[in-house]
């Protein structure tokens, strides 16, 4: 699970750079292994996996090569993310994939330079190294180091856990899952073929509602924008909106109507969603909302090559390069929209 800052933040030390570990992942990652990728001394990825069993060390190694090598790393630091073991300090919690990741890795030029074990990401957390036993510190507070303080001018939210992450997607009751699908087949069955133009425009008006809305979107709405979004050509369009300065707002659309469309439909704005989290670099919210267009929609096409580009470490400036070239289907539906209304007045 990917994720990167929109713009390089100095950090004054060692502990300061493990104290944003959490604002880097977007909530406080346990039992995890934690890869800060190196580039011109500046972080320039971060990767979040679960601690693996032993017998999957080799696997795990392999597993990240890809994503190193796609993104041109050359050194990485590890921060190992779990309770202490009993022999500590002389031997440290999962010294044995450390080792086996700096010999993997190193054998395909990326070098593990720094590695450390904490027992969390809190406040005076005491840190240890793998490569030096006399190396050790204790974590300051990562709320007020400046990585804390760019995530928050940036808007992002550094969640207690994943757990506490992915209950952002929670699902509405299933009574009003089960309402708007009903909706929604009488919507498709009574209504003729959509235009994707005058679609694009329902879409893009719910964005431009989003800050002055109050309350949640009524059953009515939800179902029309499903509707609107299963238009391939509409959830495409959509994802030209991503640079422009409706982006937060057309996020938090994605978010509400992943909650609250019935499946498969909640795929159209989940996928929607991972698109807009991952460009902006937050991959944490990016891997939930694949999470969910993958459940509501299995083998979903779109879903698919999103998972593949975030599992790659696809760079976030390059997503945001995609919203670009979609700027201009979505000018074209737009105008299209605009000139059938005006045939149909005149």
């Amino acid at each position: 699970m990917p994720t990167t800052l929109p713009k390089p933040i100095r950090v004054r030390g060692a502990g300061d750079l493990y104290a944003a570990i959490p604002h880097l992942m977007g909530f406080h990652p346990s039992d995890s292994l934690v890869v800060l990728v190196l580039q011109d001394n500046v972080i320039s990825m971060t990767m979040r996996v679960d601690l693996p069993r032993p017998r999957h060390r080799g696997t795990l190694a392999a597993q990240l090569e890809a994503p190193l090598l796609e993104h041109g790393a050359t050194d990485v630091i590890l921060a190992v993310v779990c309770p202490p073991c009993e022999h500590m300090p002389e031997e440290l919690p999962h010294e044995p994939l450390v080792t086996t990741l700096r010999n993997k890795l190193g054998c395909v030029g990326v070098e593990v330079v720094e590695a450390v074990w904490l027992p969390s990401c809190q406040k005076d957390a005491r840190w240890l190294c793998y490569l030096d036993i006399d190396c050790h510190g204790t974590l300051p507070d990562p709320g007020l180091s400046a990585v804390a303080a760019a995530s928050a001018h940036e808007g992002q939210v550094t969640f207690e856990s994943r757990a506490a992450m992915a209950a952002i997607a929670a699902l509405d009751p299933s009574d009003a899952l089960e309402r708007r699908s009903a909706l929604l087949d009488e919507l498709m069955t009574s209504s003729g073929e959509p235009d994707p133009g005058t679609e694009l425009h329902r879409v893009r008006d719910a964005i431009d509602a989003v800050a002055e809305r109050k309350g949640p979107l009524p059953d009515t709405e939800i179902v029309a924008l499903a509707r609107a979004l299963a238009v391939p050509e509409v959830r495409d369009a959509s994802m030209a909106f991503a640079i422009h300065a409706r982006s937060r707002m057309a996020e938090r659309l994605w978010l509400e109507l992943t909650r609250s469309c019935p499946a498969p439909e909640r795929a159209e704005p989940a996928c929607l969603l991972a698109f807009y989290a991952y460009q902006r670099g937050d991959g944490g919210i990016a891997s939930i909302a694949l999470d969910a267009a993958e459940e509501a929609c299995p083998g979903h096409a779109l879903a698919k090559l999103l998972r593949g580009a975030v599992s790659a470490g696809f760079p976030p400036a390059e997503m945001r390069a995609l919203s670009s070239k979609y700027q201009d289907d979505a000018r074209r539906l737009l105008s299209s929209a605009q000139s059938s209304s005006g045939r149909s007045q005149s």
